[in-house]
This record gives structure tokens, sequence and C-alpha cells, in this order.
């Protein structure tokens, strides 16, 4: 199988950021320059773009209720340096978090803490907290 066969039967399985494909035709053993020109020709059709997988990943973290950290960590893992999640998708994630685990009482204390385990920051905590317990969410 050459490389580019390769690389298109991956993309069949799942999207890749660039780096994860790049290094994953390299680990197989395909050349170098191989490999390049592939990638070049995938960007130039459409296939292979960072931004549009970048922001599909934010908004399954945003669904799941991943903080800015767990999000930062699992693109990390697929060689992605460049990661933002602002924070209003912060509070979001925080927020479908927290309608998701919480169904009984609750007190300040007891989501905050369970905010501050999973990793949110102090503000995006705090303004959560505040809105879950008032209802307003």
């Amino acid at each position: 199988m050459d490389v580019k066969s390769y690389a298109y039967y991956l993309l069949t399985k799942k999207d890749y950021f660039e780096e994860e494909l790049r290094s994953k035709l390299i680990r197989k053993g395909f050349k170098d320059s191989e490999v390049e020109c592939v990638i070049s020709e995938l960007k130039e059709k459409g296939i292979l773009n960072d931004e549009k997988l970048l922001q599909r990943a934010k908004e399954r973290a945003v669904i799941r209720g991943d903080s800015k950290a767990k999000f930062t960590r699992r693109l990390y893992s697929k060689s992605v340096r460049r990661v933002d999640l602002s924070f209003e998708e912060e509070l979001e994630s925080a927020l479908n978090l927290l309608e998701r685990s919480f169904r009984r009482e609750k007190t300040f204390q007891e989501v905050f803490k369970f905010l501050k385990n999973r990793g949110f920051s102090y503000s995006v905590i705090q303004e959560a907290t505040e809105l879950f317990l008032k209802g307003e969410r």
C-alpha cells in the first residue's frame, strides 16, 4: 500500500490533525518527502483541515463538560499545541457538566469542589456555581 492510499484509509476511520497523521505515516515507515507531499495534497483538497477539526473538538468538549485543562491535555496528546478555550466556552462546559451530574439538593461547597476537582479555573467555578444554584441554567 502506498502512502496516499494508507493516508486515505486512515482518514476513512477517523479525522486526524495534520501532525497526528504525519507522525502516524512516518511510524508506518513512509519517507518524509512522500508524507509531506500527501499531506500538502490533502490540505489543498480540504480533506485535512486543522481549524475545522479543532472547532469540532471544542464543541464536543463543551457538550461533554471538559475543563480547559482536560481539553488541552486531550489535544496535546494529538500533537496540537495551540489550544484556546474561551471563558464563555469553559463556563458553558461547566454548566453542561453540572446539569448532567447533579440530581439532588446541592450546596455551594459541593458544587465548587466538584468543578475544582475537574480542573476548571477559579473564575469559571465561581460564575458557574452561582448561575447553577440560582437556577438560571
